[in-house]
């Protein structure tokens, strides 16, 4: 932090005004910096309100920003008197450029320097108007610090440029690296509020975690911009990359995707739940792949698939009480399983469940008599049709492969 000695140092000796009321202007540019941790703590909470990107950064963070911002604004007010204020413009630059690399929004860095120039600006007005300066000294304050800002808008604009011309080369992997740590629960609330602004995200919305895994790999660069355009609204976009096969992101409505894929999604939810709102997608489409289907599906559209995980031991100790014989290795005993299985899904209709199988209707009502004869589970029964439903589920469900996380 600048000493009031480099302060003073700036507007002493000036040759455009050497009136008594620039003297006075200067002590009060010098008073003003000798209590600047106290001013930027109340600009902190002014900022708060102001700008939707700080909401959810702690205070600390916040006056880091915003330190900097209040003393270039006041160097160049207090070298302009004697000098061009290069040197606090040229900081400007270094600052969007740090910022830039951190993921800060540039737009955010530009409103903020114009609230800083106008939160300082009054807190002078309140001050000179206490010491009775003239208002022509206090307009040669406030040209200087619009001068500033607008000056620094231009510097900010111009880096901004660069990083759209260099942005194809690298947002795809910033993406991927984004949407990991957003969905991994590894993001701080410090970088989500930067990184917001860079991926277009509005920190205030809800939005629904995706999470697909298509046939052919080679089918990603279509799904991707089905689901890109049908989950944009007017106000929001989605963000999505693909890596290792899958395609994730988070979405601000629910996508529309035929039956040639399965897409995952979980509830909408804050972007601070996003971690476990991503867990439940993807326990929603391991459950979706398991049990046959295809479109967009949801939690709620599972119906009673999720059971099959619960209950573990319960449903095991159900297994070994009925089911050891369908693992026997005899013959025909898969086909007698898949087919109760079809059985079930088709509502118990014996001419759907021979269709889908291709088989003769006979052939599943032996198959449906003798899994009873083994099992002594009556489908005709209530209890036993939901034993058979939750043990049959259950074991379908730890014959697939766990699927890994596409956030580590």
């Amino acid at each position: 932090m600048h000493s009031p000695n480099r302060i003073a140092a700036f507007v002493s000796g000036s040759s455009l005004e050497q009136s008594g009321d620039f003297d006075e202007l200067r002590v009060l540019l010098t008073d003003y910096v000798t209590g600047i941790d106290e001013r930027v703590d109340r600009l902190v909470a002014q900022l708060r309100v102001q700008v939707p990107e700080y909401t959810v950064l702690a205070s600390s963070d916040i006056a880091f920003f915003t330190a900097p911002i209040v003393r270039s604004v006041l160097e160049h007010v207090s070298a302009t008197f004697t000098a061009p204020a290069a040197c606090s413009i040229s900081a400007v630059g270094e600052l969007a450029r740090r910022r830039m690399r951190q993921g800060f929004p540039l737009e955010t860095l530009t409103r903020s320097i114009q609230l800083v120039a106008r939160f300082v600006l009054a807190a002078l007005d309140e001050e000179a108007s206490r010491r009775g300066l003239p208002p022509r000294v206090v307009l040669r304050a406030h040209d200087l610090a619009w001068e500033f800002a607008n000056d620094a808008a231009g510097v900010i604009a111009e880096i901004q440029h660069d990083m759209i011309a260099e942005g194809p080369r690298r947002n795809a992997g910033q993406r991927v690296q984004f949407l990991r740590a957003l969905l991994g629960g590894h993001l701080s609330a410090r970088r989500l509020a930067t990184d917001a602004g860079v991926f277009g995200i509005d920190l205030a919305a809800h939005y629904q975690p995706l999470r697909a895994r298509p046939d052919e790999v080679d089918d990603l660069p279509a799904l991707m911009a089905v689901v890109a355009r049908t989950s944009a609204t007017r106000e929001q976009r989605p963000v999505l990359a693909v890596a290792e096969g899958e395609l994730f992101g988070v979405v601000p409505r629910p996508p529309v995707v035929d039956d040639r894929w399965l897409v995952a999604l979980a509830e909408p939810a804050p972007l601070t739940a996003m971690a476990s709102s991503f867990d439940e997608a993807t326990t929603t489409l391991r459950l979706a792949q398991v049990f046959g289907r295809r479109g967009v599906v949801t939690p709620a559209d599972l119906g009673p698939y999720p059971l099959a995980m619960l209950g573990t031991g319960d449903v095991e100790r159900l297994e070994r009480r009925h089911c050891t014989v369908l693992d026997d290795g005899r013959a025909g005993r898969r086909d007698m399983e898949d087919t109760v299985w079809a059985f079930l899904e088709h509502d118990r209709n014996t001419d759907a469940t021979a269709a889908a199988l291709i088989v003769h209707r006979n052939t599943v009502r032996y198959r449906l008599s003798r899994f009873q004869e083994l099992t002594h589970l009556d489908l005709a029964h209530t209890h036993d049709l939901v034993t058979v439903w939750w043990v049959l589920a259950h074991r379908r469900l730890r014959r697939s492969s766990p699927m890994g996380s596409a956030c580590h």
